[in-house]
């Protein structure tokens, strides 16, 4: 039975609903065309929910499938990152004194006119100006610290002369009271709200409070945004409210103009919270939560730090020292002590042998300091890493990992491309990108990024391979699984903006997906066993 609301439009019952966000009703297609210029502002398919323990999350309204976009957001605020080198302030790439020139109003170098003009510079220029005198920049390509308030400032100007984006940016979290007792509130006490109070002038306006405040407010909500040379930062107003998962259901990704772009990474069904990543979820469990504690001021214990063994992937597991075990030794639990100091001992899962948390930490330390040391660009080097290492980790085990995807990358690298790796090597790329991939599915389904750029490299070597072969059948074969590996390449990077390496990634697949298939055709048509390479 369909159910009743009334009509956006005109208010008289009706049983159709709006199918984008699955929230609103319309008596009519005609009233759901007439509303529509309005409501596409606001449609999507998800909703603000809150509880005790989360505060404001999103929920879903709707079956969202997975690769769908739930919503596209601009940034309410955006600017540079608290530690940066000096960038303009209207487009926020380097500068250096070569290649900019100062605001003709406040002083700050801008790399254009055009830049000067850009409405995210107004906060500090008009600022700037009340002070009285210019600021002048002179140290280039070195961090500089009067960065550390530009964003700040911008905040604040909202709070002065924006009350509809204030409402929204006091709404968000600051952890105020958690923050400070830590080493960085008591240095932005100092470095960015006295000198913001000083420095601008601005004592009899803004209080240390009111500073203190909205610092915690970019600390805890800013996104990274790498759309620039350095990043950026952006403050969103319904990103700031997906929850964190370290196996989150949706993934996000940047448009050209910096709006953040959500996409689904599996099936939604309605009424689930939707969730992003606050942190690197190819981190061990230990890491990542203790990250989490530090940047966003809470211990996680969603499913995947809950389960030590990681969805079976043993992601952070290391080998029974026993002889002919077999067996991986993990702690009871990864969530006993939150300080993630002096947890209990680990045990294997097959046998009675355990190890002390210092001396699994002593093991962790030291070959976490050997992957730091690896020669870069080695592939031989990391090859061997590996396979010391196995010797003690689970396969899965995160430096394992990631020393793989270093690998799969490292492999191919030279100017010849392929077209000169051994065949053993060739077999290494492709069999360690499936391994991974296959890992990932379970692991980090949202990393649609990290997963497109390993589908590209599964398809180089698969490529080569079928290059290689003297057997058109086989060639065939290998091309077509490239091709395949080519489409789900496209498929996880489909939303990648072309300023971004995953965005150039997206193009180059696109274009050997095309020479992949005239390759085909002339071996249905000819039965030609001389296929170009695919680079």
């Amino acid at each position: 039975m369909n159910q009743i609301g009334s009509c956006d439009l005109c208010e008289k019952p009706a049983t159709q609903r709006c199918g984008g966000c699955y929230k609103i009703f319309y008596c009519c297609k005609e009233h759901q065309k007439a509303g529509w210029k309005e409501h596409k502002q606001c449609c999507r398919p998800c909703e603000v929910a809150e509880d005790d323990r989360l505060g404001r999350h999103l929920v879903s309204t709707k079956l969202i499938k997975n690769g769908e976009i739930i919503f596209r957001e601009r940034a309410m605020i955006q600017g540079p990152a608290q530690i940066t080198i000096p960038v303009c302030l209207g487009c926020g790439k380097a500068i250096n004194e070569s290649n900019s020139h100062p605001c003709t109003e406040c002083g700050w170098p801008m790399c254009s006119e055009i830049c000067q003009k850009n409405p995210n510079h107004i906060p500090e220029c008009r600022y700037t100006v009340q002070r009285g005198d210019k600021v002048s920049i002179k140290n280039f390509g070195m961090i500089h610290p009067i960065y550390q308030c530009v964003t700040v400032l911008r905040c604040l100007y909202q709070k002065q002369f924006l009350p509809e984006v204030w409402a929204k940016l006091e709404k968000l979290q600051s952890h105020s009271e958690e923050r400070k007792n830590t080493p960085k509130y008591k240095n932005e006490r100092v470095q960015v709200a006295e000198f913001i109070r000083r420095f601008f002038k601005l004592d009899q306006i803004f209080t240390e409070e009111d500073i203190m405040e909205i610092c915690g407010i970019v600390m805890v909500n800013c996104h990274e945004v790498p759309l620039g040379d350095p990043p950026y930062i952006g403050i969103y107003d319904t990103c700031s409210m997906l929850e964190h998962s370290c196996r989150p259901n949706c993934s996000k990704s940047f448009a050209n103009d910096g709006s953040i772009v959500l996409v689904a990474s599996e099936d939604i069904e309605r009424g689930d919270h939707l969730s992003i990543c606050y942190t690197d979820p190819l981190w061990g469990t230990p890491n990542r939560r203790h990250h989490l504690y530090e940047s966003k001021f809470f211990w996680c214990s969603c499913p995947r730090c809950s389960d030590t063994t990681e969805f079976g992937t043993h992601f952070s597991a290391m080998k029974c020292r026993k002889k002919n075990c077999g067996g991986y030794l993990l702690p009871k639990t990864f969530l006993e002590k939150t300080d993630n100091t002096k947890n209990s001992d680990w045990h294997c899962e097959k046998c009675e042998e355990t190890a002390s948390c210092f001396s699994v930490q002593d093991i962790l330390e030291r070959i976490g300091t050997d992957m730091i040391e690896l020669p870069k660009g080695d592939p031989e080097a990391l090859k061997k890493f590996i396979d010391l290492n196995s010797l003690y980790l689970h396969p899965n085990h995160y430096f394992l990992t990631e020393s793989r995807l270093a690998l799969i990358q490292n492999i191919g690298q030279s100017e010849d491309g392929l077209v000169n790796v051994s065949d053993e090597n060739l077999d290494i790329k492709a069999k360690t990108a499936a391994q991974l991939l296959s890992l990932f599915s379970v692991l980090t389904p949202a990393e649609r990024r990290l997963r497109g750029m390993v589908f590209f490299e599964l398809h180089a070597a698969v490529s080569e391979m079928g290059r290689r072969s003297f057997e058109p059948n086989i060639m065939h074969s290998r091309l077509e699984e490239a091709k395949k590996y080519l489409n789900e390449c496209i498929d996880q990077l489909k939303n990648e903006p072309s300023c971004l390496p995953e965005g150039q990634i997206l193009n180059q697949a696109k274009q050997n997906l095309k020479d992949i298939d005239v390759i085909l055709q002339k071996i249905q048509n000819n039965g030609s066993d001389s296929v170009p390479v695919i680079l």
